[in-house]
């Protein structure tokens, strides 16, 4: 079998980038860097799929057999660097009992292909894929419309890594023929050292690999490589099954931190990332399968329309993709599509309990609007107003249009973790101007969606009413909410002839838990007052609303009974439907009990002294 080689890559006379700033490339991602190293592998194998075949990937983290560590002590790293911290953090990490590691494989996908050198012509019908990944700095988008490129975003693989050091395995193909390649590779920083021209200055970066007769290393290939795999416990893979695996060794989930991947980072990373390409309406061609393993248990991962709030923006998602209910994003100036907008809401379903953790991304009440690319990927999440009644919910999709100058300002704007879209990243220009207009009437949407303002949704503009479907909440939350869209309703009940006495209509403020865990709705109003009748009185009548407006008898639920949990006033408080307020304006609160899968308004009414 062909023994491993290090090689440590020396500065030439024009210069090179160091390891460490290679490291820092990344910049500093929005998002967490176990999220941030899955997006950006993933992303490469969703582009790196082959034609007609949606990639499957497998996340799996577990710890190394004896014989697997020591393979990698005895034959894989039996040479290390000259470089003092980098040899120190991995022979530290191979002496140190044992050793857990993070893989993410793919397959389906056309793995790294083309030449193993840099320097080599690359032919047009070739992808640089084996370069652009293990050696080159920066290499720019090579798919249509793709999610990722394996310039930058890579650096967060080395970054989760205790040491610095990844493992790549990849079943490809090269000139017309099927090849296996294995390699490992290491950041460390810059240092001198001795060499066999004399002193010299190194990068810090380090390849182990076989001999390329000219001072350097390529990976090991064909049986060598497939039985370094084996030695590893890595997946299997033969010419029928191409892809790559990345094992990234020691991995840790946050960067001055010992905590690894757990089952439920896992699940919800690949799900509040990727969800668009696992819905039941992505085309099989195209859908993504993940396969999730912690310490050999199988970790299932639900499909996004049983993982509330991702039902909701799946529906969403689906409606953007058939144009069904949704509004256009346009630029007035230039006058151009910008791309589309489908929201949809409904009552705040269980949680999953992988997102019930208190430290989980997953909103508890989704008020977001997930932007994303033709490549369907999500960006980010833009958040929203929520909803003032905590047990309704929306979530919404933009999906950039797919001509080619628009979706490209979208692509450039995003930094390199592709986290995000800045416009200020692009000159100004056309595409500037597109991103800035798509963001900020995002924004708008985003924000008014639940109480549109008056004219915001006028006929032709924004597609179908948005002010009509928030109406039709606004009943459920209570019709004559001074929060909600469409007109009021009177107070419905004052007899003073004085036009500065005035109650206004009862709005939802937050839900509460009654001592018993009953759920009650927590309504205030406001009080203006004449001074007039000493005897004023407010009354207080709950009634049970449903979708689109108040219950008839025949839908009241057995446990509504119409009463009341409180009534205050300032210092006064009851348990009755009426409570005195005489001369005195104020802030008047009732508390509702709510029954279950149902929603209550409350009417407030004046009663003069003159009608007890």
């Amino acid at each position: 079998m062909t023994k491993w080689h290090l090689y440590s890559e020396p500065f030439a006379r024009t210069g090179n980038i160091a390891a460490e700033g290679f490291r820092k490339l990344l910049g500093r991602p929005a998002l967490g860097l176990l999220q941030t190293v899955i997006r950006e592998a993933m992303q490469n194998s969703i582009d790196a799929s082959t034609t007609g075949r949606g990639p499957e990937v497998l996340l799996r983290s577990r710890l190394l057999s004896s014989p697997e560590a020591r393979w990698l002590l005895e034959d894989l790293f039996r040479e290390l660097p000259e470089e003092g911290d980098a040899s120190c953090e991995l022979h530290g990490l191979l002496m140190g009992g044992k050793i857990r590691v993070f893989e993410i494989c793919d397959f389906g996908t056309t793995g790294l292909g083309g030449p193993t050198r840099a320097d080599f012509p690359v032919e047009p019908t070739e992808d640089p894929d084996f370069v652009n990944f293990l050696r080159n700095v920066g290499a720019p988008r090579d798919t249509h419309q793709g999610g990722g490129t394996y310039g930058y975003g890579k650096t967060s693989l080395y970054s989760l890594s205790a040491c610095a050091t990844i493992i790549i395995d990849t079943q490809t193909r090269y000139q017309g023929e099927a090849v296996r390649r294995m390699m490992a590779c290491q950041l460390g920083s810059a240092y001198d050292a001795d060499s066999p021209v004399g002193r010299r200055r190194f990068t810090g970066r380090h390849w182990w690999g076989t001999g390329d007769g000219d001072g350097g290393v390529d990976p090991l290939s064909g049986h060598d490589a497939t039985a370094a795999a084996s030695s590893l416990g890595l997946p299997k893979r033969n010419p029928d099954h191409p892809g790559t695996s990345i094992l990234i060794l020691a991995p840790r989930v946050e960067e001055e931190s010992d905590a690894v991947p757990s089952g439920a980072d896992l699940v919800e990373t690949v799900l509040w990332n990727f969800w668009p390409r696992m819905c039941a309406c992505m085309e099989p061609s195209r859908r993504l399968k993940v396969r999730i393993s912690v310490d050999g248990e199988d970790i299932p991962c639900p499909a996004p329309e049983q993982f509330p709030p991702l039902d909701l923006f799946a529906e969403a998602f689906n409606d953007c993709r058939k144009r069904k209910g949704v509004d256009e994003i346009r630029s007035k100036r230039p006058k151009k599509l910008l791309g589309h907008l489908a929201i949809r809401r409904g009552m705040r379903a269980d949680r999953h309990h992988v997102a019930l953790r208190a430290e989980s991304a997953i909103p508890r009440q989704a008020s977001h609007i997930a932007l994303m690319r033709p490549v369907e990927l999500v960006v980010r999440y833009m958040p929203g107003e929520p909803f003032p009644d905590r047990r309704f919910e929306w979530g919404g999709v933009f999906i950039c249009s797919d001509e080619d100058d628009v979706e490209r300002a979208f692509a450039d704007s995003e930094p390199p973790a592709h986290d995000d879209w800045i416009p200020n990243m692009l000159p100004s220009g056309r595409e500037k101007t597109f991103v800035n207009v798509a963001l900020k009437l995002l924004a708008e949407n985003a924000k008014t969606y639940v109480a549109p303002r008056p004219g915001d949704a006028a006929a032709g503009e924004r597609g179908p009413s948005l002010a009509r479907t928030a109406a039709a909440m606004g009943q459920i939350l209570d019709a004559s909410s001074a929060r909600g869209p469409g007109r009021q309703r009177g107070s419905g009940g004052s007899d003073s002839k004085s036009k500065t006495l005035s109650i206004s209509p009862a709005r939802f403020v937050r839900l509460a838990l009654a001592d018993e865990g009953r759920k009650l709705a927590v309504f205030n109003a406001d009080l203006m007052n004449d001074a007039q009748d000493e005897l004023l009185r407010v009354k207080a009548e709950p009634y049970l609303v449903m979708d689109g407006g108040a219950a008839t008898a025949e839908d009241l639920p057995v446990d509504f009974t119409g009463g009341i949990e409180s009534l205050r006033f300032g210092e006064k408080t009851t348990q009755e439907h009426v409570l005195l307020v005489g001369t005195v304006s104020g802030v008047i609160e009732c508390m509702v009990p709510v029954p279950e899968e149902a929603a209550v308004g409350l009417r407030l009414q004046l009663v003069s002294g003159a009608r007890s």
